[in-house]
């Protein structure tokens, strides 16, 4: 057992003392501020507030660095602190990570909560029972919805359709627009990307007794017109989901990066999934209402390929169907830059798959 004068340096060298003086401080706001932290993160800079008076004021940790052979000499004892202060620092950053999924997730079931209070005391679900719903997710296009809205037919292979838009936190009155065209319209008070819409609308269709739910973008990018190819194979039985591909039918020229990206998201989806995929990022599909409650959808921007790569894992039927896309009515993309589009996607293809 270490002796008393082992414990403590035998001077309080200028490192020491400001070490000391952080914990200190550390400490004193943990305090101080108790009652408007959570006790896991007062708990959490006590923990660091002793940690950080223990290194600078006492020699334990370095018989405990001699334990693991980080000696003092060659600068071994420096890089011992370094690795134990970056597994801390991983340790503090999973939590970090963990506590904001959490938080987004009862953001999200609070928003999907929320709307579908209104939905139901506005008695907007007998308006969708045995339907197809026309799920729009729009996010400041009130100069393009309402051209999209005139375009959708009132029927489908002989069955009456119903339009929702879900409005994203759009500051542009895209929701009054919606309505003047009549859509009945959820909104969400605050921007969450296209897939945390696609899920609100998901839920209120489902729920409403709907039979087929389509979707398609509020640009224009999608033809209206072309919504038959899509609902006939799911109303005859065919398959529980149509998704649109603009490889097996036609699209205007994009931006070069993104269509090469498109070429290498598809060969990847087809590769992890060992399924034939040519087009993984449309948003253009028909989906049978009874099978979304099925799916595990939690991406808030890169959905398309998540719903794909979700209905292949689940062995749920399903082909893709030519389509037509074209350049959006105006405006500009809502999508990030090139390079953060890619990584994005690529983030969202891996997490579906690996969960």
């Amino acid at each position: 057992m270490p002796a008393i004068a082992d414990i403590f340096p035998p001077e309080l060298t200028a490192i020491r003392a400001t070490g000391l003086v952080l914990a200190v401080l550390i400490a004193a706001y943990a305090i101080g501020r108790r009652r408007a932290l959570r006790n896991a993160d007062v708990l959490i800079l006590l923990v660091v507030a002793f940690g950080l008076a223990l290194v600078a004021g006492t020699e334990i940790p370095d018989a405990i660095l001699e334990r693991f052979s980080f000696r003092r000499e060659n600068g071994t004892r420096i890089l011992g602190v370094a690795v134990f202060a970056i597994l801390i620092l991983f340790a503090l950053t999973l939590r970090a990570l963990a506590q904001s999924s959490r938080v987004s997730q009862q953001l999200a079931g609070a928003l999907e909560g929320l709307a579908w209070e209104e939905f139901r005391a506005a008695g907007h679900p007998e308006r969708f029972r045995d339907t197809i719903a026309v799920v729009i997710p729009a996010y400041n296009e009130a100069d393009n919805v309402g051209h999209v809205l005139d375009r959708i037919p009132e029927e489908v292979c002989g069955v009456r359709t119903s339009v929702l838009v879900v409005d994203d936190g759009s500051r542009d009155g895209t929701d009054r627009v919606a309505k003047k065209h009549g859509a009945v319209v959820a909104r969400h008070v605050v921007n969450r990307g296209g897939g945390a819409a696609l899920r609100t609308g998901y839920r209120l269709a489902a729920d409403s007794g709907a039979k087929v739910v389509v979707t398609l973008d509020a640009d224009g990018q999608h033809l209206p017109e072309e919504m038959h190819r899509l609902v006939q194979p799911v109303l005859d039985g065919e398959v529980a989901v149509a998704h649109g591909s603009r490889v097996l039918g036609e699209a205007e020229k994009n931006h070069p990066a993104r269509e090469a990206g498109i070429v290498v998201f598809n060969k990847l989806v087809s590769f992890i999934t060992r399924t034939k995929v040519t087009d993984c990022s449309n948003g253009y599909r028909a989906a049978r209402a009874d099978v979304l409650p099925t799916l595990v959808l939690r991406q808030e921007q890169f959905h398309t390929s998540e719903f794909m790569i979700e209905a292949i894992k689940r062995g749920i039927p399903a082909k893709e169907v030519p389509v037509t896309v074209v350049s959006r009515l105006s405006g500009h993309s809502k999508k990030p830059a090139v390079l953060r589009y890619g990584m994005g996607f690529a983030n969202a293809i891996f997490r579906t798959w690996l969960r």
